[in-house]
């Protein structure tokens, strides 16, 4: 007995310092899903040693709690048996919004594996989904998927070479089933871009690429009642084309953009806002008042309480293992910080 507790002790320190050591490698490419004050990241790819090397991997960091960017509570979860899905697109759903849907974003050469993979958080397990009838074949570059009403996900999927890449299926969490949206103002294939759910239902589309970068001042709404399309043009100085940046939702109706590359694959670092309180909607550039100098495309973005958690990401040379935190709790004015500090109630965001 005494070698037997021994040897669940030796375990359990093992165990332990495995977790406490854990320290994500650099990476673009990959996504991230905040659920229950748990943010989640998975897969992602590098370019270390001058090759691709696609990331199995699968974690998140517990923001119920304060920490530090030099003190991250990561939390590894690689032995679930995480999908590897560089470029792929995730969010959440369920009965319970305790699972996470991840679909399909570079293909090849992972054929094999499933369109759709599924965790669920609970019991922390993979399993493929396999719908009833059709559904998107693959995804055209790296894409961005929205949740609305509780339950439902859209996706824009489709490749040149299997179906029109301007495909918009929604998604069933609940049923776990794909419809096809034919509305006929469908705009044009598009890629790379951002999708935010706003606080009526409808889907704003932000940025990406088909043949050439998409103007910032000419953004794309679905309306999911409706089953409609709308293009809307915006005012103010009209931010950079880009593609591969990340956006946010504030509770105050602000939309933040940061980083994404031009045509030229230059990496930008600047911050946009677009208040979707005015009609029509209005973007306004800000400063960080401490900026560090970072430039950053294919990264993730995530508001957590006051907080825009920037992890990861590259900027065409280096392949970032960092996560930055900025306080966007002011309308006009925006500073990097490295401690974050909870609020007391749980979040759950599924963008």
């Amino acid at each position: 007995m005494m070698y037997f507790n021994l040897y669940i002790f030796a375990l359990l320190l093992n165990f332990i310092f495995t977790f406490a050591n854990f320290a994500p490698p650099g990476r673009c490419g990959h996504n991230a899903v905040l659920v229950d004050k748990k943010l989640y990241f998975h897969s992602g790819f590098n370019g270390d040693n001058g090759g691709f090397n696609l990331l199995k991997d699968f974690f998140n960091l517990d923001v119920s709690q304060n920490f530090t960017t030099k003190t991250l509570p990561w939390n590894d979860l690689t032995f679930t048996g995480v999908p590897p899905k560089p470029f792929a697109s995730a969010c959440g759903g369920g009965n319970n919004n305790d699972l996470i849907f991840i679909f399909e974003g570079l293909s090849a050469p992972f054929n094999n594996i499933s369109f759709t993979s599924q965790f669920d958080i609970s019991n922390q397990r993979w399993t493929n989904v396999i719908s009833p009838g059709n559904g998107p074949v693959k995804v055209e570059g790296t894409t961005s998927c929205a949740k609305f009403n509780n339950g439902s996900i859209a996706i824009i999927a489709g490749s040149i070479n299997v179906n029109p890449a301007n495909d918009l299926w929604i998604f069933d969490t609940l049923k776990l089933t794909w419809s096809l949206n034919n509305e006929p103002n469908t705009p044009p294939r598009v890629y790379t871009y951002h999708a935010i759910t706003l606080p009526d239902q409808t889907i704003l589309y932000i940025g990406g690429c088909n043949d050439y970068i998409m103007p910032m001042d000419r953004l794309f709404l679905y309306d999911t009642a409706s089953n409609t399309w709308k293009s809307l043009t915006t005012t103010g100085p009209t931010p950079p084309d880009r593609r591969y940046s990340s956006a946010v939702l504030t509770s105050d109706k602000r939309i933040i953009v940061f980083g994404g590359v031009n045509e030229n694959d230059d990496a930008f670092g600047d911050l946009w806002i677009l208040d979707i309180e005015r009609n029509p909607y209005q973007w306004s550039a800000r400063n960080i008042s401490n900026p560090n100098g970072l430039t950053l495309c294919l990264h993730t973005a995530t508001l957590v309480d006051d907080y825009m958690i920037v992890a990861f990401g590259t900027n065409n040379i280096n392949y970032s293992s960092t996560i930055y935190m900025l306080d966007v709790s002011q309308r006009d004015s925006y500073k990097w910080v490295t401690e974050f500090i909870p609020r007391t109630t749980n979040t759950t965001n599924f963008n």
